[in-house]
Formats: structure tokens, sequence, C-alpha cells
């Protein structure tokens, strides 16, 4: 649920843990939403992180000097969704659909993993 403030160097990743559905998950851009994206999850990597994970999902590289966050998806269920730059001043929001299969599970830099029911 809500309430909870964690904090990341590298990424975020968002997965569908051990369940089989792929997630549901609504992206919002300074409270403007951008997509749904439906998958195996996805990853919110700064330029630090950019070279771990989201590198390994298909993301770009990134100079460290570049102000910007990454969205990266996992396995996607749509081909047109492809890994995005925004710029790092930028609120992104994710929420997973409230008729979402299962609960997804996010991570902060490989910490405090924690689980997301349908809604939050």
């Amino acid at each position: 649920g809500g309430g909870h403030s964690f904090y990341a160097m590298n990424d975020l990743v968002l997965d569908r843990g051990p369940s089989p559905f792929l997630t549901s998950v609504e992206v919002y851009c300074n409270n403007r939403k951008v997509t749904l994206v439906q998958g195996d999850g996805l990853i919110i990597a700064t330029p630090t992180g950019s070279t771990a994970y989201s590198m390994a999902a298909g993301g770009s590289l990134v100079h460290p000097d570049v102000p910007c966050l990454l969205v990266t998806p996992l396995n996607p269920h749509s081909l047109s969704f492809r890994p995005l730059i925004l710029p790092a001043d930028i609120t992104i929001k994710l929420q997973l659909t409230a008729n979402a299969r299962a609960p997804a599970w996010v991570a902060f830099d490989g910490r405090n993993r924690t689980c997301l029911n349908p809604g939050d």
C-alpha cells in the first residue's frame, strides 16, 4: 500500500514475482497517464543504474551526467512499448490496475522488496 518512501540510486524494479500472470501497471508522468504496461514488469533506472538490469532488458546506456530517468519494460506483451528516457525532474507514478489478476512486487536497488496489490 501507500505511505512508504524508499530511495534508490540505481533502479526500481517492479515484477510479477511468482505469479504466472502478466503485470498490469499504469504509468503516469506528472499525473498524466502515459501508458499501460502489460508484461513481466518494468524498470525505472537512473543513469547510474542504466548499465545494470535495465541494459540487460534492452534499455539504453546513459552517461552519468545526463539528468534523466529510464523506463524499461520487462518482456512487454505489446511490441509498441519501447524503452523511454524521461527528464529527471518528472514525477513517475506506477499503479497496478484495479483489475490486475495478481499482486506485483517492487524492489529498490534490489532491497525493500514490497508486495503491491491490485489498485496500489
